[in-house]
């Protein structure tokens, strides 16, 4: 071969070698040519997690992806956009979330969660009136009418036992009951009647009429104390102590009347004094023995206090949906007012997350969350239909929806594009649901075809 030839060759290889280097190194950094935007771009990672989700398919952009999903996963080498994710697995609801994908950066997916797509069963079959689950998350309670009588079921969610707690005779209206804090006790309502029942002993009832001679409204439980109750009649606040049987009056006003809606916090009693025209949301401190006016309102006949621990005190006006935020700084001795406007929002119910740092609120149409760390209020979904009810699910990432007959659960932490909403369940009637802490079980009150009575259904 000729010197000249050579030469060539030589040159022809370094040229390739400079031309293909650059890309290669380019190519091993993440740059990627975009044929859409006709141009090199740095590209991101995208990682997802789903605990306990193993064997599913993958979806990005419609594409089932060429590994399988194993509980998390790395993908590199994405271009920066917009991209619509899905896990799918036989027996479960598909989860569909949309992200974005930046330049050189990983985005971080670990609130997936897949929901069992499984038809509810039915656990106890009757006319349902009421059911709650415990605060220590171990027993359910339930009413069933018969022609005759309310009855009141016990039913053991780790043993997996049921027994008849308490009979009344049939009322025109449902009774209802409240939990004590310690889960051993609850408080029996009926026809402006107080019943006191042990759980575990059902033979240790206590008539509050056998202790207060007169019938006080709006009995509830001590925030601490399994002994202790508290009830309004006209103007004036009673204490009820279980243990002594005695009865002692623990607030008075003079002249106004006191609405049934009160709630005690540490040293204060928070209360709302009637007048002709208005009424005055006030507090009263037993430390200092002081009164402070807070908030004057409309005239209105239903209230309810949003029980919290930190530093926002909630008040419902339910006649007219309306959320009243005050902020407030606790100390040992008392609860002091801060000299902070008043928020305001529309709401017929609201609660704070476990860690009291967000409220979801809603009123008939419109769900909202507030974030009292950023101070700012996000409309979640706006409906056409009534919203029945509304909660939390335990992971704070998504919230529980009951409106007409079906219950669907949202994603609220999409950041763009439509919220994903899962339907969990839809039947012929469906009254109310609870569901236990872990997020994992269901209990309806409804109806599938003839059959009525309190459904369960599996979630994980």
């Amino acid at each position: 071969m000729k010197l000249k030839t050579r030469r060539i060759i030589m040159f022809f290889f370094i040229a390739i070698f400079l031309i293909i280097a650059p890309l290669i190194i380019f190519y091993a950094s993440g740059y990627r040519f975009d044929l859409k935007r006709y141009k090199i771009l740095r590209t991101g990672t995208l990682f997802i997690e789903a605990k306990g989700i193993k064997k599913a398919d993958l979806y990005i952009n419609n594409k089932l992806y060429e590994m399988p999903f194993d509980e998390k996963i790395f993908i590199y080498n994405l271009l920066p956009g917009d991209f619509q994710i899905k896990l799918a697995r036989e027996g479960y609801h598909d989860w569909q979330k949309k992200t974005v994908i930046q330049s050189s950066l990983t985005t971080f997916i670990k609130d997936a969660v897949l929901f069992k797509d499984e038809a509810p069963q039915l656990k106890f079959e009757g006319q349902i009136n009421n059911f709650s689950i415990s605060p220590d998350q171990q027993k359910l309670i339930y009413i069933s009418a018969t022609d005759s009588f309310e009855e009141f079921y016990y039913y053991d969610l780790l043993m997996g036992e049921k027994k008849l707690l308490y009979r009344i005779p049939r009322q025109d209206s449902a009774p209802r009951f409240f939990w004590a804090p310690s889960s051993k006790k609850i408080l029996l309502n009926y026809e402006q009647k107080y019943t006191v029942i042990a759980i575990e002993n059902n033979k240790n009832v206590v008539s509050l009429s056998s202790i207060i001679s007169l019938a006080p409204l709006n009995v509830r439980w001590d925030l601490q104390s399994d002994n202790l109750l508290y009830g309004q009649s006209k103007n004036i606040i009673y204490k009820i102590d279980l243990l002594t049987k005695k009865t002692g009056k623990y607030f008075q006003l003079e002249e106004s009347q006191i609405n049934p809606e009160f709630y005690l916090e540490g040293n204060d009693l928070f209360y709302l004094e009637q007048t002709e025209n208005k009424n005055i949301l006030s507090k009263y401190n037993f430390s200092y023995k002081t009164t402070k006016k807070i908030l004057e309102l409309s005239k209105a006949e239903h209230y309810k206090f949003i029980k919290s621990t930190n530093n926002y005190l909630g008040l419902i006006d339910l006649d007219n949906q309306k959320l009243y935020l005050v902020k407030k700084s606790n100390t040992d001795l008392e609860i002091n007012i801060l000299d902070e406007p008043v928020m305001e929002f529309k709401a017929k119910e609201a609660w704070w997350d476990d860690k009291e740092r967000q409220l979801l609120f809603y009123d008939d149409f419109e769900i909202a969350v507030y974030n009292s760390k950023i101070n700012k209020e996000q409309i979640i979904n706006r409906y056409g239909q009534v919203i029945k009810k509304v909660a939390w699910y335990p992971d704070l990432d998504h919230i529980i929806i009951l409106s007409e007959n079906n219950i669907q659960i949202i994603d609220i932490t999409q950041e763009i594009g439509t919220r994903n909403a899962t339907e969990i369940v839809n039947i012929d009637k469906l009254y109310n649901f609870e569901l236990d802490k872990k997020g994992e079980t269901f209990f309806l009150n409804g109806q599938i075809g003839k059959a009525s009575g309190l459904y369960q259904l599996e979630l994980q």
